[in-house]
Formats: structure tokens, C-alpha cells, sequence
């Protein structure tokens, strides 16, 4: 596979930068390096970067990322109420805090009962007068 295939397959995923510890010409990481032309240095072997370029890099793909706020589908995956049974009465015991009177636990699973609820609330009216087996 050629260079400029490599880093179009890389560009396709969203990374457009120079592996830290790719070639000091051309960035190209050594496994599949071979024999490279670039324009500085013509044809050539992999040569192993520097330490100030390898932390140049470093730097340069660091202030390159994009932080972006959560979606509306993150937060509400991150939203949550992790519970386990109490033996031997079956109480719902919070997972975090393993209290039976977690107020975070019975806060959130308040908002997810409300949540579903309303989901349910604005499905269409059953057709079926019986069940359908």
C-alpha cells in the first residue's frame, strides 16, 4: 500500500496528523516505511525521529483534537441508575453507595420512570382486543 493510499485511508477516519514517532522526512511509521521518495531528502530509509520532534508532534496532534460538547444521546446513555437486590428482602440497593435510601440512586431513577412513561404516553393506542397469539 503506498503512502498517500495509507494516509487517505487515515484521513477517512479523522486522523490527519503525523504519528509522533513516524519517519523524521516523511512521518511515515517505520513498519511499512520501506524505501520513500520525499522532496526533501529524495529517496530514503526510515529515520527515527528526534526527541523535539517526536515531541512537536506530540504537541501539535494534542492542540489539534476538537473537544465538543456531549450529545443529546451521550448524556442521555450517561443518565443511569445502577442497582443490585438486597437479600433477602429485594429492596433495589444502589450499586455506587450500596445503600438501600441512596437519594442519587431513587433522583435519577425517578427522572428515567417519568422519561418512560412518557414514552409510553405518546405510543398509539393498541389495536388488538386481545393478545395477537
Amino acid at each position: 500500500m503506498t503512502t498517500a493510499a495509507i494516509r487517505a485511508r487515515l484521513a477517512a477516519r479523522g486522523i490527519t496528523d503525523t504519528p509522533p514517532y513516524g519517519c523524521t522526512w516523511c512521518g511515515d511509521e517505520q513498519h511499512h516505511h520501506g524505501s520513500q521518495w520525499a522532496p526533501i531528502i529524495q529517496l530514503h530509509q526510515w529515520e527515527q525521529p528526534s526527541l523535539d520532534v517526536i515531541w512537536e508532534r506530540m504537541m501539535r496532534r494534542r492542540a489539534d483534537r476538537v473537544t465538543r460538547p456531549a450529545t443529546t444521546e451521550e448524556r442521555r446513555l450517561a443518565v443511569h441508575a445502577d442497582a443490585y437486590t438486597s437479600w433477602p428482602d429485594g429492596d433495589p440497593t444502589c450499586a455506587t453507595c450500596h445503600r438501600v435510601d441512596c437519594a442519587r440512586y431513587w433522583r435519577i431513577q425517578r427522572h428515567l420512570d417519568s422519561r418512560e412513561a412518557q414514552r409510553r404516553a405518546e405510543l398509539p393506542p393498541s389495536v388488538y382486543d386481545e393478545e395477537p397469539w
